[in-house]
């Protein structure tokens, strides 16, 4: 059995490189330079005479010493104000950073809540599109009953008026804003437009082919959901990346909507070789118009993985998990 010797001067640095290098506080370094100036004033001014130090001379390295002195208490001085204040951020910033980020955690659930383990499936129901797809294709074709089939077809009023109560609002088309809307003067009086009965088929057909869904009506749920939407992306306390990312997905889902009416309006040029009369009528299924919608409408779901991934990168989860 071997014995290794053990060096004692390894042995220091050793203990040195494991508990760390003894720190020297500036104000020790300005005590010891205060300390060796005045001796070596004190021998200078003790061996003057062996030294053959004359007045001016003696009178030359005390200003000399004293300047040299006021050098280093300046120095020490700034060295002590920068790591006082290196110091005061650390003690006094952390706690404002730590409260930051639990309100960002805060943020950071409320946005999981909005969006985590959702299917494309998911967010339809959520933004509702069904009932909105639905809801403004019954409209669509009341428009075309009433403007074909007025007489033989009865739209129920009562139905009517029980689906608008189910909307909470709606997006307009420039277009439709102006063959619609006007807008008066303060002096001007608006005038009720009077309908113009047309029985003509083809002034009808040639009537119909210029029709424009342009009125695209929105359910409550929509409309609380995108307010929810709103407000998280209101937060100040997001990161940039991440609220770029949930302005894209709120845009994604206002194009999603603009869609129903570009959807409607294509169809309604389809209706009057689709159904020639009003028995044909007895065939409509609105579940295609739904089938053309989802073929055509943005995808939510990819969006939403985008934001969830980067709030798990930026939280750093895989370091944490390990």
């Amino acid at each position: 059995m071997s014995i290794k010797s053990i060096d004692p001067q390894k042995s220091k640095i050793n203990q040195l490189i494991k508990f760390g290098m003894p720190k020297f506080h500036p104000l020790a370094i300005y005590v010891t330079a205060l300390f060796f100036s005045i001796a070596s004033l004190i021998v200078v001014y003790l061996y003057r005479h062996e030294l053959n130090l004359s007045k001016n001379k003696l009178s030359f390295l005390i200003g000399s010493v004293k300047d040299i002195f006021q050098i280093i208490f300046f120095i020490v001085v700034g060295c002590v104000t920068i790591l006082t204040y290196k110091q005061a951020r650390k003690t006094l910033f952390t706690p404002i950073r730590t409260e930051i980020f639990k309100m960002q955690i805060k943020s950071f659930e409320e946005i999981l809540a909005f969006f985590q383990s959702k299917t494309e499936t998911d967010f339809s129901h959520q933004f509702d599109f069904n009932f909105i797809v639905s809801g403004n294709a019954r409209l669509m074709f009341n428009d075309f009953v009433s403007t074909f089939y007025e007489k033989e077809i009865k739209i129920n009023e009562d139905t009517l008026k029980e689906l608008y109560s189910q909307f909470s609002g709606a997006v307009v088309t420039g277009k439709y804003m102006e063959e619609n809307f006007h807008s008066p003067e303060y002096y001007e009086k608006i005038k009720p437009q009077e309908r113009i009965e047309i029985n003509n088929p083809a002034l009808l057909l040639d009537k119909w082919r210029r029709y424009d869904f342009g009125q695209i009506h929105f359910s409550k749920k929509y409309y609380d959901e995108m307010q929810k939407l709103n407000t998280l992306i209101a937060s100040p306390l997001l990161p940039v990346p991440l609220k770029n990312k949930l302005v894209e997905f709120e845009s994604k889902v206002g194009e999603n909507l603009w869609l129903v009416g570009k959807i409607l309006t294509k169809i309604a040029q389809e209706l009057p070789e689709r159904f020639p009369n009003a028995k044909s009528l007895e065939n409509l299924d609105l579940s295609g118009i739904w089938n053309k919608y989802n073929h055509e409408s943005k995808p939510l779901e990819p969006s939403a993985k985008e934001i969830l991934v980067y709030i798990r990168q930026y939280l750093k989860i895989e370091t944490l998990v390990d």
